[in-house]
């Protein structure tokens, strides 16, 4: 299971705010989670950019994340599934 932990999203929130980026991230579901929503807190931003960090930020866990069909969703996968 590729599950984001609260201190993982408090870490990819801090480095949203340190870059300007007025967006936050947050769980789906519980304290752990394998789903995650994007907030817009102000001006907007390119997703594509918010998922480039958040996955920079996830590749030392050995996760990544990727838009779902729903809007400001995103899904948690294993870097170590990937299709080649």
């Amino acid at each position: 299971m590729c599950v984001v932990d609260f201190g993982m999203i408090v870490e990819i929130n801090k480095v949203l705010k340190e870059k300007g980026i007025e967006y936050s991230i947050h769980s789906i579901g519980g304290c752990a989670s394998c789903g995650l929503a994007l907030k817009q807190e102000g001006k907007k931003c390119n997703v594509d950019v918010i998922i480039d960090i958040m996955n920079d930020h996830l590749k030392k866990y050995w996760l990544k994340v990727r838009s779902s069909h729903e809007e400001g969703i995103f899904i948690v996968e294993s870097q170590f599934h990937q299709n080649k």
